[in-house]
C-alpha cells in the first residue's frame, strides 16, 4: 500500500509539473510530434558576399502529427525570423543562429504560438537548423520546441552579382516536438 500511495504521489507531482511521462514500452509520450515537415522561406533583402540584416518569412506544413486527436493530425505554420548580418560566407560556413517567432494553426483550428531558436551547424551540416523555443501562446503553452530542418536555395540564385539568395525550401530532418 505504501509503495502505491508513493508511486501515486510522483506520478501525480509530474503530471502536475507538466514533465513528459513514460508511456507504454517506456516511450516518452510528447504532446505532439510531427514526422513531416516541407516549407518555403523567403529573405530579404537577400544573402549576398556582403553581411546585411536579413529578415526571413517561412511557411510550413506538418503532417503525419500524433496524437491525432489533440491537433487533427496536421498544421500549417508562418514564421518570421531575423538573421543578424546574414551573407553567402556565413551561410556556407554555418555556425549561426537567429530567432524569430511563428505561429501553427491546427487542423482542429487551435493554434500554438512559439518563440523560435535556429543554430545551423558546420562543414557539410551547414544547411541544417537545429530547432529550439517554446510555445509562448496558445494550444501547449509553456511546452518546449524542438526540431531540425535542412534548406536549400532555390536554384540560379547563387550570390553573383545579380542573384542573392533570396528564396530557400526546406524539409525536416528530426521530427517537429511539442512537449
Amino acid at each position: 500500500m505504501k509503495r502505491f500511495l508513493t508511486g501515486s504521489l510522483m506520478l501525480g507531482l509530474t503530471l502536475a509539473m507538466g514533465v513528459a511521462v513514460a508511456g507504454p514500452g517506456g516511450a516518452v509520450v510528447h504532446s505532439q510530434s510531427c514526422a513531416h515537415m516541407t516549407g518555403t522561406a523567403t529573405l530579404a533583402p537577400g544573402l549576398s558576399a556582403t553581411p546585411t540584416n536579413q529578415t526571413a518569412t517561412a511557411k510550413a506544413f506538418m503532417t503525419t502529427c500524433t496524437p491525432v486527436a489533440t491537433t487533427g493530425g496536421s498544421g500549417a505554420t508562418t514564421a518570421k525570423l531575423t538573421i543578424v548580418k546574414g551573407s553567402c560566407a556565413k551561410l556556407a560556413t554555418g555556425n549561426q543562429t537567429f530567432s524569430g517567432t511563428a505561429s501553427t494553426k491546427w487542423k482542429n483550428a487551435k493554434v500554438s504560438n512559439y518563440t523560435l531558436t535556429f543554430k545551423t551547424g558546420t562543414g557539410s551540416n551547414a544547411t541544417v537548423a537545429t530547432i529550439t523555443g517554446k510555445v509562448s501562446a496558445g494550444l501547449f503553452v509553456g511546452k518546449a520546441v524542438t526540431g531540425a530542418i535542412k534548406f536549400t536555395p532555390k536554384a540560379g540564385e547563387n550570390c553573383s552579382a545579380g542573384h542573392p539568395i533570396k528564396d530557400l525550401t526546406f524539409t525536416n530532418t528530426k521530427p517537429f516536438v511539442v512537449g
